[in-house]
């Protein structure tokens, strides 16, 4: 059995939690994904500032930029997500034999010019509102940016009444 940690540093943030010691985790070996603590604690579902979040605090911990780079911070919200959940062998990298889960970006976008380095790019600028279509299993769920499954003004609705039944138990 494999164990590891969730790192949701925006929920930290909000709630004054400090900062977590994430180098020395992975220095020890120890499995770390990212993840959000959703609407009640974060205020926020968007795993872009999650890694932007997660990679600023170790910077500014340590004082030292260079600290859990882009491509690390990429891969704790990838492949080692996946590790935590063990499903590892069907999804955090694309490859066959993989579930097609993926995202695409619009880089068509003012905060995303110039592109010099990508995995700089998606870990500090990109944000949720920059993914234009969004495929898992292979099947296309958004494309640009319209729900393909899901009724929106249906959505909204469902989610008001449940907040309202959870916060105020009518």
């Amino acid at each position: 059995m494999r164990g590891g940690v969730v790192h949701n540093p925006v929920s930290n943030l909000k709630l004054g939690c400090g900062i977590a010691p994430i180098k020395e985790m992975l220095d020890q070996g120890i499995t770390v994904g990212l993840g959000t603590d959703g609407a009640g604690s974060a205020t926020t579902l968007d795993m872009f500032e999650e890694i932007k979040a997660a990679t600023w605090l170790q910077k500014v911990d340590y004082g030292d930029p260079t600290i859990l780079s882009a491509q690390e911070v990429l891969r704790l919200a990838t492949i080692e997500g996946a590790k935590l959940l063990q499903i590892d062998d069907q999804v955090g990298t694309l490859q066959v034999g993989k579930k097609a889960d993926m995202i695409l970006i619009d880089m068509k976008k003012p905060h995303l010019q110039p592109i010099h380095h990508l995995e700089s790019l998606l870990a500090y600028s990109v944000t949720g509102a920059d993914v234009d279509t969004t495929i898992v299993n292979g099947r296309i769920l958004m494309k640009h940016r319209r729900l393909l499954t899901i009724k929106e003004e249906e959505l909204y609705r469902q989610v008001t009444e449940r907040a309202k039944r959870i916060v105020f138990g009518i």
